[in-house]
């Protein structure tokens, strides 16, 4: 990476989820470690909400803050939970047992400070929406009949910094829309590329992150051999990348491509090597 390029970049920010109940409430002692707690529940209408007919019901669950943490567990004998957190963005996933299903598989929640308590309902439906299946591993293992979107995608993969930026930016939502997209991934080791200083001024910059993000999604689903057969692709940022073959490696722009084809509900998802610039 070319010092004019690292210049030009040095200011990028962090995630938005999907749908689930949540509510916030401050307890008395400020200085409390944080807390995510909340009961797992059968939605029986599959909208990621609890109404106020819908049971409790036994549920495993997994937090994870999309990195290196991870706690899966049980609900109580109440049907309810409660995990300690430090402040920072946390994933609830709901895990399905046998016979059981989730509507909304990725919730996505954030305690701002110590003190704080978030509530996050786990709903579970006994529709096959998408079966999650194994608590144990920091990948959940999941046979999913509808795919993830997208932003869960790149969470169940380990692109922790890519989440990071997508959530900094403001772009989860957007993301889980229908599209299709085709989005050029960088991997953790494609943002190592940066300094610290260098990464934590763009993820800062949400006007620069914006524009870098959406130059790596291009609208409609391109698989691997669509993109080997185009010169360019047009991106959501306006722009167009670059598509060209070389030793029998695929670049766009500068960065290759070393995955390909990882689907998702909303679009595709192609692994690269360099973040793009614009």
């Amino acid at each position: 990476m070319n010092l004019s390029f690292r210049k030009n970049v040095t200011r990028l920010a962090v995630i938005g989820l999907v749908g689930a109940s949540l509510a916030l409430t401050i307890p008395t002692h400020a200085q409390a470690p944080g807390k995510i707690y909340g009961v797992a529940f059968i939605d029986s209408n599959a909208n990621g909400r609890r109404d106020p007919d819908e049971p409790t019901t036994l549920g495993r669950f997994k937090v994870t803050n999309g990195g290196n943490y991870f706690r899966c567990g049980h609900t109580g004998r109440d049907n309810t939970y409660g995990l300690i957190v430090r402040p920072g963005t946390y994933f609830v996933m709901p895990i399905a047992g046998p016979g059981q299903y989730t509507s909304a598989p990725v919730i996505q929640v954030r305690v701002e400070r110590l003190g704080q308590a978030v509530e996050v309902n786990l709903p579970l439906v006994p529709q096959p929406l998408a079966l999650a299946e194994n608590c144990g591993e920091f990948l959940p293992k999941r046979t999913a009949r509808v795919p993830w979107g997208i932003p869960e995608t790149a969470v169940a993969g380990g692109l922790t910094t890519l989440v990071r930026a997508i959530e900094a930016a403001g772009l989860f939502e957007t993301l889980s829309q229908p599209g299709p997209f085709t989005v050029f991934a960088p991997t953790d080791l494609a943002f190592a590329q940066f300094s610290e200083d260098e990464l934590n001024a763009i993820l800062n910059d949400r006007t620069l992150l914006r524009s870098i993000l959406t130059y790596h999604v291009v609208p409609g689903r391109f698989t691997a051999s669509d993109v080997v057969n185009s010169s360019s692709l047009p991106t959501v940022n306006g722009k167009s990348l670059r598509v060209e073959v070389r030793d029998g490696d695929v670049f766009v722009d500068d960065a290759r491509v070393i995955a390909t084809d990882i689907n998702a509900a909303n679009g595709v998802v192609h692994l690269i090597d360099t973040v793009l610039t614009p």
